[in-house]
């Protein structure tokens, strides 16, 4: 499994969540110091237009800097009390000698250095600041500005801006929150659930169908669950069919025992049948090791194998059964048939079908073995038995199902798990097998492997 790139859903979403959360802080900031500074430079223009100004300029002219300085401190200059006067002299000092504030100190002093220009008599320049000329000649700047202003304005603007901040701030974790809190929170429950023996347990439909990574996230769990669910459910059944299928085997040897306790000795046809009955137990376990082995593919050896080699051996091995049958068993395999697996398991996966076709053919019956090669390899073997009712050919590849012969003495034979070993090999090796009716009477199952690249 690969991990998502940063340019995934849920990255897209936080990050247009955040990008969201900073231009409304912005814009809201603007509005609120564009309404704020609006008031204050209301404040800030009625007292430089006020009179403040020429009495500055008669106190300088009466007392010179002395005198202004003096009539400054008195305090009766009839600003409002949110304004403050600052007069700097061209070095850039302060005529009480007061500190001019940080954030303005620089643009305040580089004003009051520059000083009047000379200029047409038809041009007037902007000047930032009210200038009143001492008697000696020396220019003095006069600042009017609002108290307690900074850098984003004053106090007021100030506390506005953090609580926009922190308005904007909280929106946007309660929506990130919101995305990704619940679905986790969901995902946890169900976790808690599952670890709990709550086999049902799932994720909401609603966090599974999100596009994004926790909607996948959710819907891998729910196909884990399903899957727990499906294995427990199988070792369940596993183990009441291996107990049902032990038990009739060991129900006749137990009799056969009785039997020959009430006859004083183990007569020959009683041996037989008690040596019968532990080979059929001795094969059923067999299988029942083989099937459950086989989902522990890390011990599965990788190889090149020959696949007519592979069937010309089965096909010399089931010889005897077939004769012993009254079977004809005819073989007709392409060369160069390559797959890449393991040998071992492959071999006894088509050993499964080629006897299941002998055992399931009538005496003078006919198996056919076939296999030609294409985009893969297709091996098809074909028996001339009464064939398999049209809704059982899925069901016959299932763990101890056996079709039902009604009318046949004995019941259904084997034990049920040949065929389902031999589909659980197939799919191991990236293949497939199917089960279809003869038009003439019979089974025919097609296996198909892919084909091995040999150069």
């Amino acid at each position: 499994m690969t991990l998502r790139p940063p340019g995934s859903p849920l990255y897209w979403r936080l990050f247009l969540t955040v990008a969201a959360a900073i231009v409304l802080f912005i814009a809201l900031a603007l509005a609120t110091i564009a309404v704020l500074a609006s008031h204050e430079l209301e404040g800030y223009v009625h007292a430089r237009q006020s009179p403040l100004g020429r009495k500055a300029a008669d106190a300088l002219t009466a007392g010179g800097i002395d005198g202004l300085r003096t009539w400054l401190e008195r305090g009766d200059t009839g600003i409002p009390g949110d304004v403050t006067v600052y007069v700097v002299a061209p070095d850039g000092s302060e005529i009480r000698g007061r500190e001019l504030p940080g954030w303005a100190a620089r643009t305040m002093r580089a004003i009051a250095a520059h000083g009047p220009e000379p200029h047409p008599d038809n041009y007037r320049p902007t000047i930032l600041a009210p200038q009143l000329i001492g008697r000696d000649g020396e220019v003095l700047s006069m600042f009017v500005m609002p108290r307690n202003v900074g850098p984003l304005g004053s106090g007021t603007t100030t506390l506005a801006l953090l609580a926009i901040a922190l308005l904007v701030i909280a929106a946007a974790a309660w929506l990130v929150a919101r995305a990704l809190t619940r679905p986790i929170m969901e995902l946890q429950l169900a976790v808690r659930g599952l670890a709990s023996g709550q086999v049902d347990a799932r994720v909401p439909g609603r966090i599974a169908r999100r596009a994004d990574e926790l909607g996948a996230l959710a819907t891998d769990f729910n196909a884990m669950a399903e899957r727990l669910a499906t294995l427990l459910e199988y070792r369940q059944r596993l183990l009441r069919d291996v107990s049902h299928e032990l038990r009739s085997p060991l129900t006749r040897l137990q009799a056969a025992t009785v039997l020959s306790a009430h006859r004083e000795g183990v007569s020959a046809l009683d041996r037989e049948r008690i040596d019968r009955e532990i080979r059929r137990m001795d094969v059923l376990i067999g299988d029942i090791l083989r099937y459950s082995r086989l989902d522990d593919t890390a011990s599965m050896t990788r190889r090149l194998v020959r696949t007519e080699d592979l069937l010309r051996e089965i096909a010399q091995d089931a010889e005897v059964e077939a004769a012993r049958s009254g079977v004809r068993l005819q073989l007709q395999v392409a060369s160069d048939l390559y797959v890449v697996g393991d040998p071992d398991l492959l071999h006894s996966a088509f050993e499964n079908l080629v006897r299941n076709a002998i055992r399931h053919s009538p005496a003078d019956g006919l198996v056919e073995v076939t296999a030609v090669a294409g985009e893969d390899i297709h091996v098809e073997i074909l028996d001339s038995g009464p064939g398999v009712p049209e809704q059982f050919l899925e069901r016959i590849f299932e763990p101890w199902f056996r079709v039902p012969r009604p009318g046949v003495a004995g019941g259904p034979t084997g034990t049920g798990l040949g065929l389902a070993i031999a589909r659980r090999v197939f799919t191991l090796h990236g293949g497939r097998v199917l089960a279809r009716r003869r038009p003439a009477g019979g089974l025919v199952l097609e296996v198909r492997l892919p084909a091995a690249q040999v150069s």
